[in-house]
């Protein structure tokens, strides 16, 4: 293999191309987009993803771009804490960043001529030893495979596949960043709030910046006023709730969705990546982590196997497992942390104040101890 072709300039498109640029290989990214931009907030990069980036040589430059993160705290809406999750000691350490500033880490690494921009898919045809895409400007461009990495609506999924609409799982994100100078969080120490059918999470991204995450169970609003509905939403909330709302400039607001594990991702020499193939709700906080996890795999089997479609096929079947249980594993706790009714609400404070962190510290183990 000496050239692979990705579609989408995403966190996961852009590793890809920056993994296999390493090994030797001509990776070149093609974003519909006229600029590249994360779109998001912030976002959690546990160890299983810093794991990664160590390898790529990238994680001292997000670090410093970064907030540490040694706890995870869950809380009641009055701030009382109903457990205290110590993330454990590994070889890499847990980080929060925002989006934005982990695709200019990645883009650090990858020259600017691996990256074109304003090249929308509009059509792929493969033979038996390339690939041929076709863009909206008019261009044609072949590869020796190619890589949809391209977003939980892909392309290149409902070319191969057909047309997967993504599943609504009841409730609403926003998301948004704002400065924070006062006392009531912890250093290091990042939280999870919960109410009845709305949770609120705090992520510290380092210099003074806090990335937070607010759930309810409401549809996505036209476009309008989001601050006002969201302090009024959660007012009388514990501190500094109601001041990052208002502390912050752009607030961002989209639906939960995901889709069932798919049947396959790989067709000849074309595979899906990220979102395009295993798209999960956020509620892990393993949507950026995956993508990594899946760049440096595939990297790693296209070094390996002795044909294009042999390594494709292989990084499938290395990697549909565990993302399926990601999958499932956020799905269930966005479904728990999403419960409404009194009764069960009142039911998991009780559970959750009772059961050990240990518990849960264990489990979260065995999610960041993933190696590729």
């Amino acid at each position: 293999m000496k050239s692979v072709g990705i579609i989408g300039g995403g966190i996961g498109g852009v590793a890809t191309a920056v993994a296999l640029y390493r090994l030797g290989i001509y990776a070149t990214v093609y974003e519909r987009a006229p600029r590249l931009e994360e779109v998001g907030a912030g976002m959690m990069l546990w160890p299983n993803a810093t794991r990664v980036l160590k390898e790529l040589g990238l994680l001292e430059d997000v670090a410093a771009r970064s907030g540490s993160s040694t706890h995870f705290t869950v809380r009641a809406r009055s701030g009382k804490v109903l457990m205290n999750i110590a993330l454990g000691t590994f070889d890499v350490p847990a980080l929060c960043t925002r989006r934005s500033d982990l695709l200019s880490s990645l883009l650090s690494a990858l020259p600017r001529e691996h990256v074109r921009l304003g090249r929308e898919l509009m059509h792929l045809e493969q033979s038996k030893s390339k690939v041929r895409v076709y863009f909206a400007d008019g261009s044609v461009e072949e590869h020796d495979a190619l890589i949809g990495a391209d977003g939980m609506r892909s392309s290149v999924r409902a070319q191969l596949f057909g047309v997967s609409d993504p599943v609504y799982r009841g409730y609403t994100v926003w998301r948004g960043v704002a400065a924070y100078g006062g006392r009531a969080i912890r250093h290091g120490y990042n939280s999870e709030t919960w109410g009845h059918g709305s949770r609120f999470g705090i992520l510290d991204i380092g210099q003074g910046r806090f990335t937070w995450y607010a759930t309810a169970n409401v549809r996505p609003a036209l476009p309008g006023e989001r601050k006002g509905e969201l302090l009024q939403r959660f007012a009388g909330w514990h501190e500094p709730i109601p001041e990052l709302i208002a502390s912050s400039e752009l607030i961002l607001e989209n639906g939960a969705y995901d889709l069932p594990p798919l049947p396959r991702w790989t067709a000849g020499r074309v595979t899906l990546l990220g979102d395009a193939a295993h798209p999960c709700t956020p509620n892990l906080g393993q949507g950026g982590g995956m993508a990594l996890e899946d760049a440096l795999v595939l990297a790693k089997c296209v070094s390996r196997e002795r044909s294009v479609e042999s390594a494709l096929r292989r990084y499938e079947l290395l990697r549909r497992r565990r993302t399926g249980h990601i999958q499932q594993r956020s799905l269930l706790m966005g479904h728990i942390g999403q419960w409404q009714n009194r009764a069960a609400v009142s039911g998991r404070r009780v559970v959750t104040s009772l059961l050990p962190a240990a518990l849960f510290e264990h489990n979260l183990r065995s999610v960041y101890s993933y190696e590729t």
